[in-house]
């Protein structure tokens, strides 16, 4: 099994990784805009190993979820607020940030949230908004 701590931003995330198997570990930065990340994810979808990817919570995030979950990746999102009592340097940095989740994975301390699926999060909005429902005026 491959584990990938994410620290993720709209235009690219830092990653933090090992492979169980093999020891293999690394740090990199993958760009968004230009398709780096999604094929980083999809090579790993096609040698068709085992992989966890854990980051912190954000709203930004969604279309990276949906291409995880496409995938078949496991997704574990973390309770960011949580996440921050744990870090032991006061130094902020994207690396440090992408280090401590795959720690926080590697030693089962990971602060996971449950959150929906992407399927389930779009009938949600959809739902939310009115669109999808039958106006039928018949009244309820």
């Amino acid at each position: 099994m491959i584990i990938i701590g994410v620290d993720y931003h709209p235009s690219d995330q830092y990653i933090a990784f090992v492979d169980k198997k093999t020891g293999e570990c690394g740090e990199r930065r993958l760009n968004h805009s230009d398709g780096e990340a999604a094929k980083f994810y999809r090579e790993l979808a096609q040698r068709g190993v085992s992989v966890r990817v854990g980051m912190e919570a954000t709203g930004y995030s969604r279309w990276f979820e949906r291409l995880l979950a496409e995938l078949g990746i496991e997704v574990w999102i973390g309770d960011a607020a949580e996440i921050k009592t744990k870090r032991v340097r006061k130094q902020k940095t994207d690396h440090n940030d992408a280090r401590l989740l795959l720690k926080l994975l590697l030693e089962n301390n990971f602060p996971r949230i449950r959150v929906p699926s992407p399927e389930n999060r779009d009938l949600r909005q959809l739902v939310g908004t009115g669109i999808g429902w039958c106006r039928c005026g018949r009244g309820s």
